[in-house]
């Protein structure tokens, strides 16, 4: 007697053809948000980085293009530690900026400023960029320069992510719903490369952002990483297209 259909399998391969298909839309997104980061966000952030660092100091006649000093007075502070370190502080004054001043980390102005302390704020384009307190000053996370490493070091990482994903769904989706899927192709060592450059493009783009280093110097120490794993994984794609 011939055993009937199990009619479980049908369902199991829909299921896993649509979670394929997601997954693939998924790195798809992330892929189209890289390179929007990368094409669209980055010119910005660079445009404004270079007005910024070839600003002067205002003359008689101040403009948003200038850079310009005031005084503060500290009305609040928050402090948060841990991983994500940072805070603000709420200034208040007649010049345009007052209000609340967020930063990333939390350096020697973020640690002993007080309430009722009053403050030097540098303000470009209406908003404070550094805060100061005449022993330490600290960088607002409005303040410019970083934001190109920044911004191409996310981009970057997304991009490398969601094409890997968008490669792997597509690989999934051309092999046989009956292969057991960590049988159908050996991406261990894809992975593993691919894992490697981003945990590299990730901790060089936060080292240098740390120590105020430039988008060249980052661009620089990554694209020989970046060319090696392309090499790898081209040779590991040929190979595996010469055996089908």
């Amino acid at each position: 007697m011939t055993p009937g259909p199990r009619h479980g399998k049908p369902y199991s391969a829909g299921r896993r053809r649509a979670q394929d298909v997601l997954v693939g839309l998924a790195g798809l997104i992330a892929l189209l948000v890289g390179g929007a980061l990368l094409l669209v966000t980055l010119p910005q952030a660079l445009s404004e980085e270079r007005d910024f660092l070839s600003a002067s100091a205002c003359q008689q006649t101040p403009s948003e293009e200038c850079l310009r000093s005031a005084w503060f007075t500290v009305d609040s502070v928050h402090v948060q530690r841990g991983k994500q370190a940072g805070g603000w502080v709420r200034v208040s004054g007649p010049e345009e900026g007052a209000g609340r001043v967020r930063f990333s980390g939390l350096g020697e102005f973020l640690e002993n400023v007080r309430p009722g302390d009053h403050v030097a704020g540098t303000i470009w384009r209406g908003e404070i960029v550094v805060l100061s307190n005449g022993s330490a000053g600290e960088r607002a996370v409005s303040h410019p320069v970083g934001d190109s490493l920044f911004t191409a070091g996310t981009g970057i990482l997304l991009a490398l992510g969601g094409a890997f994903v968008t490669y792997v769904s597509r690989f999934w989706l051309h092999t046989p719903v009956c292969s057991a899927r960590p049988h159908r192709t050996d991406l261990t060592a894809d992975a593993s490369a691919t894992a490697v450059l981003g945990m590299y493009t990730f901790a060089l783009m936060m080292v240098l952002y740390d120590r105020d280093g430039s988008l060249g110097v980052f661009l620089a120490l990554w694209t020989p990483a970046a060319m090696a794993t392309g090499a790898f994984l081209s040779r590991r794609y040929l190979r595996h297209r010469a055996r089908q």
